[in-house]
């Protein structure tokens, strides 16, 4: 199965269904390709064969479209975050906030509960740090007014950010608008605030020790070790650097796309590692494996086209730069569902 990454902050406050952003794999392949269910274990250039745990596959091309990474905590606070980049991570994460706001608003016992039992700390302010913070004070302030018993605690979201503004990566309108968004929805963003320490009660931010009864990692991506393993040079994060037409340096046949490429964009520079650029990359890429096939004459390089970005703050506001045209709240929220929906290929699941 395939998961629709970019909608499980959805999945993890039950906004939707997993099953929506799960897509069986042949049918996606619409039997033009024949999928193998096996783990790459490594690749030799040479001989043109992938190690596989179901054997080795020889290949005349090869198209490397790995993504990315969560990075991991460091090891002494690893045991104590729970990780956000699976749908498996989305769905723990839902338990966790289902038994926090449970145990908040059960029968009262002799004893009170902790601090911050009702506190959900989100370490790293990357777009998907800012779309989960948003979406879980949403879900928080929905329950509070659905809820005859009112939580022994008060309900909190801390989004903390190491450096000095959120979606570093993007123009500064984004951090504007989404601090101004988080604010309203009651999420309590800490910037130039790193966490060194954590434990199972809570995390230290900054100079302060936060009691949160979740917490949760999202803070940055790394490359797959088998992209850093290969011949060539890279960049600080691991990608791998590519040509003109997506291709390793003195390996033509082989094609490095997404967020394991680093691609150097003639207007642009590198470009960051996000979907609207692997997007563009895989069907590019199909198109030139058919000019090689039919041995065409020209073979045009790949160019980025920048039609903007988008970043949802909730489940009624988002904030977007849509070439060049800037939008935030109920509009950038409807640009937001329509791209995703139409990325998502089968009708059952839009």
């Amino acid at each position: 199965e395939y998961a629709f990454i970019p909608l499980i902050h959805e999945v993890a406050v039950g906004r939707i269904h997993p099953d929506s952003v799960r897509s069986r794999i042949p049918p996606l392949c619409g039997g033009r390709c024949e999928p193998l269910k096996a783990d790459v274990i490594g690749v030799d250039l040479a001989a043109r064969k992938l190690a596989t745990s179901s054997g080795e596959v020889g290949y005349e091309y090869l198209v490397l479209a790995t993504g990315s990474a969560a990075t991991l905590p460091p090891e002494s606070m690893a045991p104590h975050f729970q990780l956000f980049w699976t749908l498996e991570d989305a769905l723990r994460l839902r338990a966790t906030l289902s038994e926090a706001w449970q145990a908040a608003t059960g029968p009262r016992g002799s004893h009170e509960p902790r601090p911050g039992a009702l506190t959900i700390a989100i370490v790293g302010g990357g777009a998907t740090g800012v779309e989960l913070a948003a979406e879980i004070a949403a879900l928080f302030g929905y329950l509070r007014k659905r809820t005859v018993r009112k939580p022994a605690v008060e309900p909190r979201v801390v989004l903390l950010e190491a450096t000095h503004r959120l979606m570093g990566w993007l123009d500064p309108y984004f951090h504007e608008v989404a601090m101004e968004q988080l604010g309203r929805l009651g999420v309590e963003v800490r910037l130039n605030t790193p966490v060194e320490e954590a434990d199972e009660e809570g995390v230290r931010a900054g100079d302060e020790w936060l009691p949160a009864r979740g917490r949760v990692w999202a803070a940055g991506i790394e490359t797959p070790e088998l992209i850093r393993g290969l011949p060539a040079e890279h960049d600080e994060t691991g990608r791998v650097r590519v040509d003109a037409h997506l291709t390793l340096p003195g390996h033509t046949e082989v094609y490095v796309l997404g967020d394991a490429a680093l691609y150097e964009d003639p207007r642009r520079g590198s470009l960051s590692p996000t979907g609207s650029v692997a997007v563009q990359q895989g069907p590019w890429t199909a198109r030139d494996l058919g000019r090689r096939a039919r041995n065409s004459a020209g073979r045009p390089p790949f160019r980025f086209i920048d039609r903007g970005y988008v970043v949802s703050l909730g489940p009624e506001s988002a904030v977007a730069d849509a070439l060049g045209v800037r939008l935030k709240g109920r509009s950038a929220q409807t640009l937001y569902r329509s791209v995703l929906l139409y990325y998502l290929k089968s009708r059952r699941d839009r």
